[in-house]
């Protein structure tokens, strides 16, 4: 995870250093004077070459220190942990909703394969996973706040401004798991140890529910948590669409003032939280499929 976060840092680093502007100049105001300028940008280190500046904030954020916004003079990490809540609740929020919803409809598409109820959730799935989040956002918007005035169309701090980014942001994650959870759920309804127990005289009930789908959801968790990194990045686009105080908001207010210390401090979080989620994924496979565990120890053994 360590490389990976460096990897990250450097990119954004050098992708902010390119960027033309003047961000003490933005700071300062037009009625600041190219000394004051000049002094501000030395006390900044922003005249040092561009590996200097990069190995000095690798440093620092080492030591827990996030760098001080060149825009507020705040510490990073204090704006930063002000946002955090915000994006892990809409993302915890959307995740939710998009499992309890996906996994009994790829289940029930398999089942009644072929069916006018399998046509509809492949089609509804279909969209989900076409329709851009931007677009999904904004048509809710127009339809829910302004069409019939039932839901706040921006944050103000109360439950019903959660319900329509919940909804947009979660909807392209809950039309990949029910497309994954249904292709799967064929796979192992079609498999011969599936047969044998329908044989033995196994329930279809117990047969579909206890012993397919513990098999079928493996992949769905999969995409699910690469679903859930997304969510964390996507936020960007969801929090500006519906004025959430949250890192994505934060990240795209920094960008344009050229605040490059709060960028990188955003950039951290998401690509941290992503490693972690997909760490978490792969333990979350030895509890659900024990044959992963035994190979796992196995492994270890040799």
């Amino acid at each position: 995870m360590i490389p990976v976060v460096i990897a990250v840092i450097f990119l954004v680093y050098g992708i902010m250093h390119m960027t033309p502007g003047d961000p003490v100049a933005v700071m300062l105001g037009a009625d600041a004077t190219p000394e004051l300028i000049q002094e501000t940008r030395e006390a900044l280190g922003i005249t040092d070459p561009f590996l200097v500046q990069f190995a000095n904030y690798v440093k620092n954020l080492f030591t827990g220190h996030f760098g001080t916004s060149w825009y507020t003079g705040r510490d990073v990490s204090e704006r930063l942990f002000a946002a955090i809540p915000y994006t892990i609740k809409l993302s915890l929020l959307a995740m939710l909703v998009a499992l309890v919803l996906s996994i009994p409809m790829g289940v029930l598409a398999a089942v009644k394969h072929n069916s006018l109820g399998d046509y509809t959730i492949s089609i509804f799935a279909m969209i989900g996973v076409s329709a851009p989040t931007f677009w999904v956002g904004t048509m809710l918007m127009l339809l829910c706040s302004l069409g019939w005035g039932i839901l706040p169309s921006a944050y103000d701090g109360t439950w019903k401004s959660y319900v329509l980014p919940t909804i947009t942001q979660g909807f392209n994650m809950l039309a990949s798991v029910t497309r994954t959870q249904r292709s799967s759920m064929l796979e192992v309804l079609s498999a011969d140890y599936i047969r044998t127990a329908r044989a033995k005289g196994v329930s279809n009930f117990s047969a579909t529910y206890k012993h397919a789908l513990r098999n079928a959801i493996i992949p769905s968790i999969t995409v699910a948590g690469l679903n859930f990194g997304t969510l964390i990045g996507g936020a960007v686009a969801i929090e500006t669409v519906f004025a959430i105080p949250g890192v994505g908001r934060l990240m795209i207010d920094s960008i344009k003032l050229h605040d490059t210390p709060t960028v990188i401090g955003c950039m951290v979080f998401v690509s941290v939280m992503v490693s972690v989620i997909n760490l978490l994924v792969d333990l979350l496979y030895a509890l659900i499929d024990p044959r992963i565990k035994a190979q796992y120890l196995k492994g270890g053994k040799k």
